[in-house]
This record gives C-alpha cells, sequence and structure tokens, in this order.
C-alpha cells in the first residue's frame, strides 16, 4: 500500500513540476499588467455561456458512456454517470489521465458492473474521440489549407515526421517483437495456469473484462447513438470556443472556423501529460492565436480566460459530483 501511495505521489510531483515549467514558459517574458488590464474588457455573459456549453458536452459524454454499459448487463442512473465524469475530470486535475481510473472505480462502487470492463468502455470512448478530433483537424485543413494546414504541418506534422525518421530500422523491429511477445504473453496466461489458480484467475477475468468492455461499441443497440451523441459532444466544444473569443475583444472579431480552428489547437495542448494541460494549452493556444495577427501577450489574455474558467467549473462541479458519489455508495451500504 504504501508503495502505491509513493508511486502516485511521485507521478504527481513529477507531472506537477512539468506544468510549472510549461507555466513559466509561457508566461517568463510578458507583462502581467497588460494581462491585467485585458481582463477588465471580458464580457462574462459570454463566459457564462461557453460554461453552459461545456456542461451539456459532459452530459452528454455521461448519455454516451450509458450506451456502452447496456451489454454489460446494468445501465446506472444518468445522475451517477455524470458525476463519475465530473469527478474524472477533478481527478485529472490532480495527475493526468487518473480520471479514466477514478470515474471507472466510482461508477463500479454504486452499481455492479466490474471495473475491468468500464476500463474497455473507456478505451472505447477515447477512440471516438481520437477519431473526432482527426475529423476535425482534417476539416480545418480543408476550409483553409493555407493558413490554418501550414500552421498544422510545420508545428504538428512535421516535427513528428521529423522524429519518424529518425527512429532506425532495428528500433522498429524491436518494438514489432515486443507487441508480438506481450500478445503471445497475454495469451499463455490466458490458457494455463502458471502463476497459480487464484493470481492467474483474477488476471483473465481483468483481460476478460476489458475486453467485453472492448466488444460493447457493437454489441450495443445504439450504435448510431453512440455516434450522433459523439459528433454533437465535439459540436459543443466549437460552440464553447465560439462563445469564448467573443467574451474579450481580443478575439471577437474571429468566425466560427476561427473558433475551430483555436478548439482543435487547444485540443492537443490538453494532450500534453501535466495536470489540467496547465502551461501547455497555454502556449499552444496563444501561438495559434498570432495567425490571426494577435500578439502572444494578448493570445495569453484569451488562453487564461478559456482554460481557467473551464478549470474552475471542473473543480467546483467535480467536488459536488465526489460528495454526490460518496452519499449514493453510502446509501447502497446501508
Amino acid at each position: 500500500m504504501r508503495s502505491i501511495v509513493k508511486s502516485r505521489l511521485f507521478n504527481f510531483a513529477v507531472f506537477f513540476a512539468l506544468a510549472l515549467v510549461l507555466l513559466y514558459y509561457a508566461f517568463r517574458s510578458v507583462n502581467f499588467t497588460h494581462i491585467a488590464q485585458g481582463f477588465k474588457d471580458v464580457n462574462f455573459l459570454w463566459i457564462a455561456l461557453s460554461l453552459l456549453l461545456a456542461l451539456v458536452a459532459h452530459a452528454l459524454r455521461a448519455l454516451r458512456w450509458g450506451y456502452l454499459m447496456q451489454p454489460l448487463g446494468e445501465k446506472p442512473p444518468f445522475g451517477k454517470l455524470f458525476a463519475a465524469v465530473m469527478f474524472g475530470y477533478l481527478a485529472n486535475l490532480a495527475l493526468p489521465r487518473f480520471g479514466e481510473v477514478a470515474k471507472c472505480g466510482s461508477v463500479s462502487k454504486v452499481s455492479k458492473i466490474r471495473f475491468d470492463s468500464l476500463v474497455g468502455t473507456v478505451v472505447v470512448e477515447r477512440a471516438a474521440d481520437v477519431a473526432m478530433l482527426l475529423i476535425s483537424t482534417v476539416i480545418v485543413v480543408l476550409i483553409q489549407i493555407d493558413t490554418f494546414g501550414e500552421y498544422i504541418y510545420t508545428k504538428i506534422v512535421q516535427p513528428i515526421e521529423q522524429k519518424a525518421i529518425r527512429i532506425e530500422g532495428y528500433k522498429i523491429v524491436i518494438l514489432l517483437v515486443m507487441a508480438i511477445a506481450f500478445l503471445l504473453l497475454i495469451r499463455f496466461i490466458v490458457k494455463s495456469d502458471f502463476l497459480g489458480e487464484k493470481l492467474n484467475g483474477k488476471i483473465k477475468n481483468a483481460i476478460k473484462g476489458v475486453i467485453d468492455g472492448l466488444k460493447s461499441i457493437y454489441r450495443t443497440p445504439r450504435v448510431w447513438g453512440f455516434v450522433l451523441l459523439s459528433v454533437m459532444i465535439w459540436a459543443c466544444y466549437w460552440l464553447m470556443t465560439w462563445a469564448l473569443l467573443w467574451s474579450t475583444p481580443i478575439t471577437s472579431h474571429l468566425t466560427a472556423w476561427d473558433a475551430l480552428f483555436i478548439m482543435v489547437i487547444g485540443s492537443y495542448g490538453m494532450t500534453v501529460p501535466v495536470q489540467g494541460g496547465f502551461g501547455a494549452y497555454h502556449i499552444i493556444t496563444a501561438s495559434a492565436l498570432g495567425i490571426f495577427g494577435i500578439t502572444y501577450e494578448n493570445g495569453l489574455i484569451f488562453a487564461v480566460i478559456s482554460h481557467e474558467s473551464q478549470t474552475l467549473l471542473l473543480i467546483f462541479a467535480g467536488l459536488l459530483s465526489m460528495g454526490y458519489l460518496y452519499f449514493a455508495k453510502h446509501r447502497q451500504s446501508v
């Protein structure tokens, strides 16, 4: 138990330190008086609208997750699913990627669905979100290939290509061999009892649970509903970003297609493994606004408005959800 706690504390410290480095890099040469002055012209009605759209997106995400649970034998009430989603976001602010574990664990405690099966459904969700991000990226590139396409290519695609070219052939072979060996090991574990009946049984059940969760996407009778909800979730993200652009005179002249670009670029920033995307989101968003003639300092004003308003929402809603799940578990055990 102590080793697990120490490991999590170490991971938290590492990612927190990385977030501090990125924040320092983002604000190291910034005039804070200028940024503070920019906040005086903020229209909070547009921010409130963006927060409302964010809540709608989170609610749709809970509904979509519920679709994947139907083939698992039980679908928890919407309230518990929504609370688990918001609690997961709160956990991500403490430790990157821990939110998926937290929301699966919270649902397994207030329902009869196994944790392992829920992990499989989360994998499906992540795959759907990656697909939507890639589709959004393609749309952005096709709309204004000269401006947006060049930015995405030089800032994202080209660095990846350059790193990929540096990978020698033997390293690729080693990775393939390791992947094949891992799959063979899983098959060996499933078909044998070399670890002992009890331990081997737990491993088999965990693997089976994840596989059952992955199968939920084509077992669910609402596949097209799942697809539609995925589109609606990302449409809310788009509208949310557009509303945030209207919240400050610095970005209020930008169009809906510009908002789509900012949404895509910001999403890539949020994938950096630091708590809540701190620092990474600010750097990439403020830099991206430069293609519209917006200075880096003014871009940071928008980035702070966007990121911190959403973060405060996640903290507030996440704490309420944590309390709701605690009492739901307590009532269930009585």
